[in-house]
């Protein structure tokens, strides 16, 4: 074999070495091939806890001529835990808003006595205003499911004080003393619960069940 043949042939296997990389870089985009592997998938499903509370026990609509000593609820107010639901912490919040007659704020109504129809589990929370329920009568404790709660011992009774005095001139006030006669007043019972697993303690379940009024 001639060297001038030896060199064609050469030349001949480089060819077809770059012909044959050109038609893999073709077929594959350019890329390298890997080794790879796939483990079987792992999955799984849960399903959520609930947190459900129930009030009963209603206010008497629209009442008028209400005096001292009335009742302004159909009964006992109760709340209750759905049987499927987790143990809760719940806390409840009375309000009390009055408008003279004259449509009004009334500022000071200190004189209008709600809170002793409440039930003796309920224990103040800190938060002015806000109860949370108590079967140690010390601390919060978690109500189990289905359970049901007095929120106050018998109907709301009106419970007030004020005075209508005369006038120098021998006329009557335009409003009494306290302006709660004619007034308008507005009493709201509102409740929250919050679950009980997840929380260092009571006092921490607490502090975060009163935020969400």
């Amino acid at each position: 074999m001639t060297k001038a043949k030896k060199k064609m042939t050469k030349s001949t296997f480089v060819i077809i070495i770059m012909a044959v990389a050109m038609v893999a870089m073709l077929a594959f985009g350019g890329t390298f091939a890997y080794f790879t592997a796939t483990a079987l998938n792992k999955t799984g499903t849960i399903t959520t806890g609930k947190v459900q509370l129930r009030a009963s026990g209603d206010f008497v609509a629209d009442l008028t001529n209400v005096m001292p000593g009335d009742e302004i609820t159909d009964g006992k107010i109760t709340l209750s835990t759905e049987a499927s639901t987790e143990a809760t912490y719940i806390a409840i919040r009375y309000t009390i808003t009055a408008k003279d007659s004259e449509k009004q704020d009334i500022s000071d109504l200190s004189t209008i006595n709600l809170d002793a129809v409440l039930d003796s589990h309920w224990i103040e929370s800190g938060t002015d205003g806000i109860y949370v329920y108590s079967s140690t009568s010390n601390e919060a404790t978690a109500v189990p499911s289905g359970t049901t709660i007095d929120v106050t011992t018998a109907a709301l009774v009106f419970d007030a004080e004020d005075n209508w005095t005369q006038g120098a001139s021998g006329d009557l006030n335009a409003s009494s003393d306290k302006k709660l006669m004619g007034a308008t007043i507005t009493i709201t019972i509102e409740s929250r619960s919050i679950q009980s697993s997840g929380f260092e303690n009571a006092a921490a379940a607490v502090a975060e069940l009163v935020t969400k009024f």
